[in-house]
């Protein structure tokens, strides 16, 4: 691997833990809408990061999210279980910032960190 890839790769991580942490800052604050949001955000950051490794690079969020799953879930080199957490995540994400209807709490926030944290 390059050194501008490993470059690259770090900085995502980097990326992903600090919007990792905002998501929890912003839970306690009450502002449970833009936590999913951030907690969104470092998942798509590690997974980005992931795909560098096979010089892999994506610019929408749904090419991540298919190079993620045609790369490494089909081919298992990672578990089913990180491609549903992606898009479990990121569906909710997209409720929290499309749909004016949704009202997050919470619990439905702290769940969101919580799987993204998992990740890490």
């Amino acid at each position: 691997m390059d050194e501008r890839t490993r470059e690259l790769i770090k900085v995502r991580l980097e990326r992903a833990e600090e919007d990792v942490k905002t998501a929890k800052e912003l839970l306690s604050l009450k502002r449970y809408r833009a936590s999913v949001n951030r907690a969104y955000y470092s998942l798509f950051s590690i997974t980005t990061a992931v795909l560098l490794t096979k010089k892999l690079e994506r610019s929408k969020h749904s090419g991540v999210e298919a190079a993620f799953n045609q790369y490494f879930i089909k081919n298992k080199i990672i578990e089913v279980e990180y491609g549903k957490i992606f898009d479990y995540v990121r569906r909710k994400r997209e409720e929290c910032d499309y749909n004016t209807r949704i009202v997050i709490d919470k619990e439905t926030a702290d769940k969101r960190i919580s799987i993204s944290n998992y990740s890490l």
